[in-house]
């Protein structure tokens, strides 16, 4: 009997995360904006701050989104969150469908469009993410969240081949009657996002699982504290660490006027011979209504032949006030916020024009190949990143006594070679340097990416962890709106410079800037932010580390 429900709960613990594969496979799709950006600029008589605004409001809403959609997945679960995501993306593409056929509605009606898009995009990207992270033990976070994220990853390279591909609009022929520009590729291709999304996360909705897991009191009979039952303890502790490891649960307390973390409920294996007692364990100020630990408190290295407790894998469940109060929270947002690579990533393809010879014949059509390889190589390259990031920091941390967030700090230092290449570079960027460019930003972006789930999750807990998420990403929302806004003024200011066009030219409908002054003085500004990102991610690395030290050596004493 008990062998088959373990099967069972094998079985739906699986086949939800190949379901959230599928919903974070389409969550992405706000990410191939470059594919079809160009065709909203000509039938909508765009500037490029204009459709640089666009897509940061989608960008930011995505960020935004999670102070939406976080309390509806930690109040309702995860159904309830799909279906407002099929709702949302239902409106928003449906929306630009209609809009971009008739074109009308402007600017101000598109960016509601897109919010709504960008938000249901959120509400699918958290369900699958949170509903598999809680299904397994936080010793694999890192890989489930690299698995689920890579496919995110890869969402904008699957959606831009698609539009390449299936919706390009080559040898279209124009109609003669109507004064509209762009393609009608597009307008197909954005009732094909219309379907595809919605119809998915319907399904997921039915058929995607969060395993509850039973509550276990405390043996001690002064405590309140409960503790989830959890992969991680499924196996008796051989030494007094293990057990302290499996049966602690910490919550604060005040010492000498000064808030501190207690083991209130300390039960030990009567093998090991330790009797219970108190610990105190340092760390930021946390509000007395932090929740008791509800998974795995402090877990032990899964390293062969190595039996310790690892500070690292802490998964302490803190109430949204709490997180307010902990120095690794605003080192997280401050690095979140000034990290830079948006604006790349959305304007390649004006960055790709921008480097080619306007002489050659061949670069009209080149411009739609290179633009569709570039913005595959980011994606790819996020997939890649997540899918790495998660797997090597799941077996260092299983390993080593170190924070996942040296990985971060790491990603955030790479990340300053590509936006230097195209800051610093005298002359124009060269196409090899642009291609390393677009993989590393890919790459980085993912890395990033994958870890911020993890990480927080490492941070902050399960229990409200929708809630959590929110809190570090929202301000993060004003990241892609200033870094696009950037790249937009400098791009139009360049252009205005620019000799005027023949009528009906190519340039003419889409984008007018020629030289790399089109684009090097935004990644200047790019540059210098980065940089006070890398600062507080440093920060965060040695604040995590600082407290990991001083827990072991208390848990330890």
């Amino acid at each position: 009997m008990f062998a088959s429900l373990a099967l069972s709960e094998r079985t739906i613990k699986y086949s939800s995360l190949v379901i959230g594969i599928l919903v974070m496979a389409l969550s992405g799709s706000l990410f191939s904006f470059a594919s079809f950006g160009t065709d909203l600029k000509a039938r909508f008589g765009f500037t490029s701050s204009n459709l640089n605004l666009l897509a940061a409001i989608g960008d930011t809403s995505m960020y935004v989104g999670f102070l939406i959609v976080g309390p509806i997945y930690d109040h309702y679960g995860e159904r309830a969150t799909l279906i407002t995501a099929s709702i949302l993306t239902f409106l928003g593409y449906g929306g630009m469908y209609i809009a971009y056929a008739k074109a009308w509605g402007g600017l101000g009606f598109l960016m509601i469009l897109y919010c709504l898009a960008g938000v249901a995009s959120t509400a699918g990207y958290l369900a699958a993410l949170a509903a598999n992270m809680a299904n397994f033990p936080a010793t694999t976070s890192g890989t489930v969240s690299g698995i689920l994220l890579a496919f995110f990853g890869l969402s904008a390279t699957l959606f831009s081949q698609i539009k390449t591909h299936l919706f390009s609009g080559h040898g279209e022929v124009p109609d003669p009657n109507s004064t509209l520009k762009g393609t009608k590729a597009t307008q197909q291709f954005l009732l094909f996002l219309t379907i595809i999304t919605t119809a998915i996360y319907l399904i997921a909705a039915v058929f995607m699982v969060k395993i509850k897991r039973p509550e276990v009191k405390s043996l001690d009979s002064g405590s309140s504290s409960v503790t989830t039952v959890n992969d991680t303890n499924e196996k008796t502790a051989a030494n007094p660490a293990q057990a302290l490891s499996r049966s602690t649960t910490y919550t604060p307390s005040m010492t000498n006027g000064r808030e501190g973390w207690n083991s209130s409920s300390t039960t030990l294996d009567k093998e090991s011979g330790i009797e219970r007692g108190t610990h105190h364990l340092p760390g930021d100020n946390i509000l007395s209504e932090t929740v008791p630990a509800s998974s795995e408190p402090v877990v032990t290295s899964t390293a062969p032949g190595k039996t310790w407790v690892n500070p690292y894998l802490a998964s302490i469940d803190m109430k949204p006030r709490a997180i307010l109060r902990e120095s690794t929270f605003w080192f997280f947002v401050i690095a979140q916020v000034s990290q830079q690579g948006f604006s790349y990533i959305n304007n390649v393809d004006s960055i790709v024009h921008a480097i080619l010879d306007p002489n050659d014949p061949s670069t009209v059509t080149r411009i739609t190949s290179l633009t569709g390889l570039h913005v595959s190589l980011i994606s790819v390259g996020n997939c890649l990143g997540r899918l790495a990031s998660g797997v090597i920091s799941d077996w260092v941390i299983n390993h080593y006594r170190i924070s996942r967030s040296v990985f971060f700090f790491g990603s955030e230092v790479l990340i300053l070679i590509p936006l230097a290449i195209m800051g610093f570079t005298s002359g124009m960027v060269t196409m090899p340097a642009l291609v390393v460019s677009s993989c590393l930003i890919g790459a980085t972006y993912g890395a990033t990416g994958a870890l911020f789930a993890s990480m927080t999750r490492d941070f902050f807990g399960n229990k409200y962890y929708g809630t959590a998420c929110g809190l570090v990403m929202v301000l993060n929302g004003f990241n892609p709106i200033i870094a696009n806004q950037i790249y937009g003024i400098f791009y139009d200011r360049a252009a205005k410079k620019m000799p005027p066009t023949k009528a009906g030219s190519d340039s003419d409908n889409h984008v007018t800037c020629l030289g790399n002054n089109c684009y090097n003085s935004s990644f200047k500004i790019a540059t210098l932010l980065q940089v006070v990102c890398v600062v507080f991610a440093g920060l965060l690395f040695w604040a995590h580390m600082r407290k990991g030290r001083k827990l072991m050596q208390a848990t330890m004493a």
